[in-house]
């Protein structure tokens, strides 16, 4: 892990995420891996539907805990389940979480490695751009297989479904800004825009991608201005499995140079409970063998803590000496689940 430095003013930003019980343990290891990179930081949870003790567990991990209403009106709402509050509320964060100057959303199924790259986002962000990544990189394998027919991809699909046809056809090639981790000033005029274009689309559709899809017109459609991070500040481990760099104990891109992945990004049901078998980098070179393990945070802190002794112990005079101890997660004032 790689922790914070001391930049930025920990009260004018705020990171926030959501989750019901189901999520929780998710979430958990989301909260846990932003409290091992920066103690301070203020953390805000959407409440979708959390048990007393997860309420309690993360009430002693200072997370601010809300419970949104539903913040605008389409038809069918009252059908909707809770969990659909995640999609709705995200354009009102400033309303949920009040008196911050940056807003830095994490989907409760990543989790932060790298202080970085929140850093990243805060300076691309500024006042008024969104800092968002693409679903694109050059080892996504989404990039090398067969087109679909007709071209009909999972955007395209999107757009037809929220905005037409016609939209479809002039946006539904470009790739998707990916909405489970961003940053935004509260100041940004996109907020009021997101809003907008995601209200319309609800009077005409509801479905899990509204919120996403929404905020994507915004950018190509309508050109709200964006800048564009690399695939390693929100990586998809369901379109490419990252390497293990053995010396680090850290996950970084499966190609040369290597970059440490700032989010981990759990996205899509089977990678949250996949036994990933990743390539090993020594010394920063691919040809270590290979591990077997989850992606998850706290399934992921054995390996990681063990990758970094035997780093310790090997860089030893004679491989002999007293090797620094396993790096472990600081916990601080953080409870055990129940």
């Amino acid at each position: 892990m790689i922790a914070a430095a001391a930049s930025a003013n920990s009260s004018d930003l705020i990171i926030c995420s959501a989750a019901d019980s189901g999520y929780f343990p998710l979430l958990r290891d989301a909260v846990l891996s932003v409290r091992a990179l920066n103690a301070d930081v203020p953390v805000g949870v959407l409440d979708l539907g959390l048990l007393p003790e997860e309420r309690e567990w993360l009430a002693a991990a200072r997370v601010q805990v809300v419970q949104p209403g539903w913040d605008v009106e389409f038809p069918g709402r009252e059908r909707m389940p809770a969990t659909f509050k995640a999609q709705v509320a995200r354009p009102f964060l400033p309303k949920h979480f009040p008196a911050y100057d940056m807003y830095f959303w994490l989907d409760a199924d990543a989790w932060l490695q790298d202080w970085r790259a929140v850093q990243l986002y805060l300076a691309a962000a500024g006042r008024d751009r969104l800092a968002i990544t693409l679903e694109i990189d050059r080892a996504y394998k989404r990039h090398y297989k067969r087109p679909k027919l007709f071209g009909f991809t999972l955007a395209w699909k999107c757009y037809r479904e929220a905005f037409g046809w016609r939209v479809a056809d002039r946006l539904g090639r470009n790739p998707i800004a990916n909405v489970g981790v961003f940053a935004l000033h509260r100041d940004a005029p996109h907020w009021s825009h997101w809003a907008r274009v995601m209200t319309g689309v609800l009077q005409r559709t509801r479905f899990f991608f509204a919120e996403q899809i929404a905020l994507n017109y915004a950018i190509f459609g309508d050109g709200l201005s964006a800048n564009f991070l690399p695939a390693y500040c929100n990586w998809a481990v369901g379109d490419a499995a990252p390497a293990f760099d053995a010396s680090r104990g850290l996950f970084v891109e499966p190609y040369a140079p290597h970059e440490v992945i700032g989010v981990v990004h759990l996205a899509g049901t089977e990678q949250k409970n996949k036994v990933f078998r990743l390539d090993r980098l020594t010394n920063g070179q691919l040809g270590g063998g290979t591990v077997e393990t989850s992606l998850r945070f706290s399934e992921s802190r054995a390996l990681c803590g063990r990758a970094v002794f035997a780093g310790c112990a090997a860089s030893a005079p004679d491989g002999g000496g007293d090797a620094p101890k396993p790096r472990r997660e600081p916990r601080g004032a953080l409870p055990e689940t129940r």
